[in-house]
């Protein structure tokens, strides 16, 4: 299944492109949210974590193509939805994966999907196979086994391969270093507690990092460390002049 997220400031737009998806029986589509600014949008990807985004570019005096000062190296995939031709460029500069003028036709958002669903099964098949490696042959990284309860059953996953983790309403989210996510009955507290200490750190209320995935820290108005999926996770300011400290202490253990 493919789940969407759409970024417009134009509510028709979003409207026109949603009843164009639900046309495409030949793909399964979810869409997770829809945004009228670039801000909501991203807090909306970091809550959705969706395999793609439509995104315009001009969006109530904001180019869209901010949104790579927010994610760096994004974990899904960007399909720019414009009225204007000029930004072809820009977007073929930035990596994106689709490029729609609109009025967005039905045949050219069908092919856009078929190329990008490809790319994204095989892009699946690489992680299985790095994940695969990871857990044979990466050194130095705590590896325990952990069987996690689900909705619909349970999973076992090795947390040498957990990225990181997040509050999902009274649940949480395991989100592995592959991109692969989880939602798993227990909340981000009780998921703490299970972890093991050396190797898990949360760094704000909503969030729960492996730092052995950490790839810098950066102290500003808003602290975050960035991932080495390229995801910037929020640094709560009661612990900015902990974390470093606490880290390095943990490392050690």
């Amino acid at each position: 299944m493919l789940h969407i997220v759409i970024i417009d400031d134009d509510k028709a737009s979003i409207l026109v492109l949603i009843k164009l998806l639900k046309k495409l029986s030949s793909f399964e589509i979810h869409i997770s949210g829809t945004a009228l600014n670039l801000d909501d949008g991203v807090m909306l990807i970091k809550k959705a974590h969706p395999d793609i985004v439509f995104l315009d570019i001009q969006l109530a005096g904001r180019n869209g193509l901010e949104i790579f000062n927010e994610f760096t190296s994004p974990h899904f995939k960007i399909i720019i939805c414009t009225a204007y031709q000029q930004y072809a460029l820009d977007a073929l500069n930035n990596a994106t994966s689709g490029f729609l003028l609109k009025p967005v036709g039905l045949i050219e958002l069908q092919e856009t999907l078929q190329k990008i669903s490809k790319e994204l099964k095989h892009e699946q098949l690489q992680h299985i196979l790095e994940e695969h490696c990871n857990f044979l042959y990466t050194p130095g990284i705590p590896s325990k086994n952990i069987f996690f309860d689900l909705e619909d059953g349970f999973i076992m996953l090795n947390t040498r391969n957990m990225e990181y983790c997040y509050a999902h309403n009274s649940y949480c989210g395991v989100v592995t270093y592959s991109g692969k996510k989880y939602i798993i009955t227990k909340s981000l507290s009780e998921l703490e507690d299970i972890l093991p200490k050396n190797q898990f750190y949360r760094t704000h209320n909503s969030y729960l990092v492996n730092i052995y995935y950490i790839r810098k820290y950066v102290h500003s108005k808003e602290s975050y460390v960035l991932m080495k999926s390229g995801i910037k996770i929020p640094v709560s300011v009661r612990i900015t002049s902990d974390i470093t400290e606490d880290i390095k202490n943990r490392l050690k253990q």
